[in-house]
């Protein structure tokens, strides 16, 4: 059975005289494998809740229209009998997590629509990769690791069609491509809304697009220049159990951290915070990092988490930019605010200067993250998946400003598991798959 919407006019506040959705129709075949384009902010995740029925009981206006899986009106019926049919996971998989990690969450979900069973448990996990993960508390998990958590709950559902809304971003390549070989497998009806087509290359029946974009692949290679000396350097540094080789990053260099979900990559930049405590050598700025205050090390480098939501100052996307502006820059406040508005404008965040930061989109978000890094004065830049979520002119955009800013001097470390990515912006790829 396939899972459409017919007419459906939407809307996020009830006085708004714009809709996000008008008269839209739209239709997943049946037992295939759909891919939805669009550019970050294109509608995709609203379009996902509405299918999924999580709008508007959840949030939003709609208006006109109906979503249904074969003749079963999905908006008619309640959450535990609508899960039969129709299931989701969000970019964000914190905010799915009821229990404080995976075995128990499995046992809770299957209870909800009424279910229990060993076996249920151990396939759905099995199905995700995520086995070796059931013990483990939520919190101390990486993003991957927290994204294969959120799959094994949604295969352990068994609902007829899966929404997956960029499941994989925080996966590594080689575990992604196993799991949708997975998912593929199940033959269910699939909508899986993604901006790396490439990592369903072979495993997906229809692409479509909600903005007319279309896949291109990442082939820009700037030409880099030579960086400065070291400014961060570790020795036989162990955090959490977790050894790293011996690095060095230069001033005015861009290195790319690789390696499979949960081998370590954020919690080095954690370390780098003086949120993990560590042995082993670091010196920073050519300082002993022990020895440093938090206060000198937050002034000196930024970092920017894979949910950017959590650091989020202000109340409006204009003063999330203009907070660090008018602390790091100098001119009148007019001038201030004109170099706020051309950050945004590089961006293409602009139109949504009045906006509150939790309205934007996942990719909306994290662009602004690192946007109000940017805009600050630090010396060192630590990035986690900085293009999670962003489409071809987004990641563009954001690495080429990166890259200006490095030109300069800037220090960028960031994590990605793109590595055409890696290898087109980066002097230097420090690959973490051998760091147990």
């Amino acid at each position: 059975m396939k899972l459409r919407a017919e007419g459906i006019t939407f809307k996020y506040f009830k006085n708004s005289e714009n809709n996000v959705f008008e008269n839209f129709d739209f239709e997943i075949p049946a037992n295939e494998t759909t891919v939805l384009l669009g550019k970050s902010g294109s509608g995709k995740s609203t379009l996902a809740y509405i299918l999924a029925g999580l709008y508007p009981e959840n949030g939003g206006f709609l208006t006109e229209g109906k979503v249904f899986f074969g003749d079963a009106d999905i908006h008619g019926m309640q959450a535990d009998k609508r899960v039969a049919y129709v299931s989701m996971m969000f970019q964000n998989p914190d905010l799915q997590f009821c229990m404080n990690n995976l075995e128990n969450e499995l046992a809770f979900c299957l209870e909800n629509i009424g279910m229990n069973g060993r076996l249920l448990i151990e396939e759905a996990a099995r199905l995700a990769h995520a086995s070796h993960l059931f013990g483990k508390n939520f919190h101390s998990m990486s993003g991957g690791e927290k994204q294969r958590c959120a799959l094994a709950c949604i295969m352990a559902l068994k609902s007829k069609c899966i929404i997956l809304d960029e499941a994989f971003a925080n996966v590594d390549e080689k575990s992604a491509k196993e799991i949708i070989k997975n998912i593929r497998e199940l033959g269910l009806t699939v909508l899986a809304i993604d901006h790396n087509l490439e990592l369903w290359e072979g495993a997906h029946d229809n692409v479509v697009s909600l903005d007319g974009s279309s896949f291109r692949a990442f082939d820009i290679a700037p030409a880099l220049h030579e960086p400065g000396p070291p400014v961060i350097k570790t020795q036989s540094l162990t955090v959490n159990s977790i050894k790293y080789p011996d690095m060095q990053f230069g001033k005015g260099s861009l290195t790319a951290i690789t390696g499979k979900s949960g081998v370590g990559k954020t919690t080095f930049f954690k370390a780098l915070m003086k949120q993990h405590k560590y042995t082993g050598g670091i010196e920073f700025l050519g300082k002993n990092f022990a020895k440093l205050r938090r206060k000198y090390i937050y002034s000196k480098c930024g970092i920017v988490f894979q949910n950017p939501s959590n650091q989020f100052l202000a109340l409006s996307v204009f003063d999330e930019v203009y907070f660090s502006v008018n602390h790091w820059h100098k001119g009148s406040d007019s001038e201030k605010k004109q170099k706020t508005l051309e950050y945004l404008s590089i961006f293409g965040l602009e139109k949504y200067q009045k906006y509150s930061p939790y309205l934007l989109s996942q990719g909306q978000q994290r662009r602004l993250a690192v946007l109000a890094m940017l805009a600050g004065g630090q010396e060192i830049l630590l990035l986690d998946e900085p293009t999670y979520g962003q489409d071809y002119e987004n990641i563009c955009a954001i690495m080429t400003l990166l890259l200006d800013r490095a030109r300069e001097g800037l220090t960028v470390i960031y994590t990605t598991h793109n590595g055409r990515l890696a290898s087109n912006f980066s002097h230097k790829i420090i690959n973490l798959e051998a760091a147990e």
